[in-house]
């Protein structure tokens, strides 16, 4: 639709982006006015000076930027390139942002990332730039591009968000910490976070209802779905080792397996058929399990034969 709403749906517009994304109507009476714009340019094929340097002010607020993927990353595609090409520094990051969105949403991260890292220049601070480039980066399986942003992001916690990536690249060289020595766990470990994150960010393709989830019955299905999403979604950029090893993950079905030892991070279990399986714990509370523990879990392969990732649960929270 490209008609300009009428106040009754304008009305609606701001009531139900500011109840979703939990933001002050303010803020999302300024998502309206980009959605507003974007049908504008629709019909006219493009817009008045005025009007583009009304974006271009507007896309300056960063917690503008942050919601912005509500209307960016299913619309406007064309105004955000016809914005970011009109844009001079620091204008520019902006609309790169919103072009970086709708790119990552219908699968193009590897342009998604060209672009963000085109505008995120010294000197400048743009978090969600700075954050979209760094996740798009550890998807891309360069975990040093993703690092150098959260350098610059400046985490007060980066092992929330942030602690399996700096495995990878901190511990993994020289096996400087007991949950590094299986290093194909390890990665395990990096490549589900990312599977994790990339479900619950919305901008991304993720952001599975639950609702949903528990509609088709199991939340091993949400897992499933979440794969083949995240596949499609990161085709351009996901290594093809990763991909591989993705879809043997869907795959896998729940077992019952037995703790023959355990220590942190890493343990031996025994399954059904008498095999018993080297294992990487999913997290530290896992190895508390006392051998002889019977647990219902998960054994997921990895890129180094013989070593596998247990997890309790496949569909981490908040899926």
């Amino acid at each position: 639709m490209t008609a300009p709403r009428n106040p009754e749906q304008r009305a609606r517009f701001i009531r139900v982006t500011a109840s979703d994304l939990d933001i002050a109507p303010e803020l999302a009476e300024q998502l309206l006015l980009l959605s507003e714009a974007v049908r504008a340019h629709v019909r006219t094929g493009a817009l008045d000076d005025g009007a583009i340097a009304g974006l271009l002010d507007a896309l300056l607020d960063d917690e503008l930027c942050r919601h912005a993927w509500r209307v960016a990353a299913t619309e406007g595609e064309v105004l955000w390139r016809s914005l970011l090409r009109s844009a001079s520094p620091p204008r520019d990051v902006g609309p790169a942002g919103l072009l970086a969105f709708a790119l990552a949403r219908r699968g193009a991260a590897d342009e998604a990332m060209d672009v963000l890292a085109g505008v995120i220049r010294p000197g400048e601070f743009r978090p969600v730039a700075i954050e979209m480039l760094a996740e798009l980066a550890e998807d891309a399986g360069q975990p040093l591009l993703a690092w150098t942003q959260v350098i610059r992001l400046g985490p007060a916690e980066p092992d929330q968000d942030w602690g399996t990536l700096r495995c990878m690249l901190g511990c993994s060289p020289r096996r400087q910490c007991e949950r590094s020595r299986l290093a194909g766990a390890m990665h395990a470990r990096w490549l589900r976070a990312r599977l994790s994150r990339w479900s619950r960010r919305p901008w991304s393709g993720g952001d599975l209802d639950p609702e949903s989830a528990a509609a088709r019955g199991t939340r091993t299905g949400a897992w499933r779905s979440a794969i083949g999403g995240y596949v499609a979604a990161r085709s351009a950029v996901l290594p093809v080792g990763e991909r591989q090893l993705l879809d043997q993950w869907s795959t896998v079905e729940r077992a019952r397996v037995t703790v023959v030892e355990t220590s942190p991070w890493e343990g031996v279990v025994l399954d059904a058929t008498g095999e018993c399986r080297l294992v990487g714990w999913e997290s530290s509370a896992s190895s508390h399990q006392p051998a002889g523990s019977e647990l219902s879990c998960w054994v997921l392969p990895t890129l180094v034969p013989g070593e596998h990732l247990l997890v309790r649960w496949m569909v981490p929270t908040p899926w």
